[in-house]
């Protein structure tokens, strides 16, 4: 599945793409939307989506500008213009810059359905090339597979085995999506141990396991994760079973070892971005929940990371934020404490005080009397 970025500034407009288009039966998922260019700067460093689709006209910086700023990422991507009518030069100086694609708004659902099949098939073959594949190795690698799988079907009804051909790739890519590399090697030597005790001729499990390199390379691709990997001609015809098994391991070791170090880069993005918007945001009503739909994230693994890298759950963070604020109104102003309270986002005072107290280990009436010398009831 291709992951799609959407860039626009009006609500109604991101809303509308959302829900016109049948995005995973033509290949793509939503991974994010943003309201302006620098937004979705970050998104797309965070993300490293396949397709942006953007306004061309939007406030601080435009469509085209966004795209010349992507152009310098080391990023697979294609682009689609979103234009009004009256900005129809701005799409053809689009074109110019090498943008395949604009849609004149309002967009037409069908024209936009087709557009979106046409990038997904470009991406196809751009994974294909990549990885030294050609379409008729994969067409047969597919023909050869299934092939292969009926065969040993008839072996597995004669003895039940504990490998299931059926499972097989959505076990690898459950691995995969986790990052667990001993998982995923465990599937790898069950692989080899099933084709070596069922005595699979050679040419068979060639295309075995050639079809799951193939699996492995599609998800790093749709990850937009660049392996540095060109399959040797041979890897079909002439390399043994323990040449094979080395090849498979190397790649698999190389891919989530990139994902990995691609998740640290990002972890700290995020979470960095996740810290700043507290800081500035720390008056209103901030849950876990709704930082993580901020970062189209899982709240627990948000929660995870953010204590690992600052040593500190968010919500202990918040609170910090909220009190030092809070003891910066009682040394600068003149507001009474119980104006402080709702002032930095608590909305009622025992939370502020406990609080308060766990933070500065001093009451807040003590710091008030401290700083102030005119302690205000609350």
């Amino acid at each position: 599945m291709y992951k799609a970025l959407i860039v626009d500034d009006e609500p109604s407009v991101l809303e509308g793409l959302k829900i016109m288009v049948p995005w995973n039966r033509v290949g793509f998922e939503i991974c994010g939307e943003t309201h302006n260019a620098q937004d979705a700067l970050i998104k797309i460093e965070e993300l490293c989506p396949h397709l942006l689709i953007t306004d061309i006209r939007m406030p601080f910086k435009s469509g085209l500008e966004l795209i010349n700023e992507v152009r310098k990422m080391d990023l697979d991507i294609e682009f689609i213009i979103l234009s009004g009518y009256s900005e129809f030069a701005y799409a053809q100086e689009a074109m110019r810059h090498g943008v395949s694609y604009y849609l004149l708004k309002p967009i037409d659902k069908e024209e936009f359905i087709s557009v979106l099949k046409d990038i997904k098939g470009k991406l196809d073959t751009l994974f294909l090339t990549e990885y030294g594949f050609t379409c008729q190795e994969i067409e047969t690698f597919r023909k050869s597979r299934s092939q292969c799988e009926y065969n040993i079907s008839g072996e597995i009804k004669k003895e039940p085995w504990k490998f299931t051909w059926n499972n097989f790739d959505e076990e690898l890519t459950h691995a995969l999506q986790l990052m667990n590399y001993q998982s995923a090697r465990k599937l790898i030597d069950k692989l080899f141990n099933f084709i070596i005790s069922r005595d699979i001729s050679l040419p068979e499990a060639r295309i075995l396991v050639s079809s799951c390199i193939y699996h492995i390379l599609r998800i790093a691709f749709e990850k937009n994760i660049k392996l540095n990997i060109i399959l040797p001609e041979e890897t079909k015809e002439e390399l043994s079973l323990a040449e094979l098994k080395n090849l498979i391991t190397d790649i698999l070791s190389q891919t989530i070892s990139l994902m990995l170090e691609n998740r640290r880069k990002k972890s700290k993005n995020y979470l960095y971005r996740v810290k700043s918007y507290i800081e500035d945001n720390y008056s209103k009503d901030l849950k876990v929940s709704s930082l993580a739909k901020m970062e189209f994230m899982e709240a627990g693994y948000l929660g995870e990371t953010f204590t690992k890298q600052f040593g500190c759950s968010i919500n202990e963070y918040i609170n910090r934020v909220r009190i030092n604020k809070a003891m910066e109104l009682i040394r600068t102003t003149n507001m009474k404490l119980n104006d402080i309270c709702y002032a930095v986002g608590y909305k009622n005072y025992n939370n502020f005080y406990s609080h308060f107290i766990k933070v500065v280990n001093k009451k807040p009436t003590q710091y008030y009397e401290q700083y102030s010398g005119n302690i205000k009831k609350t």
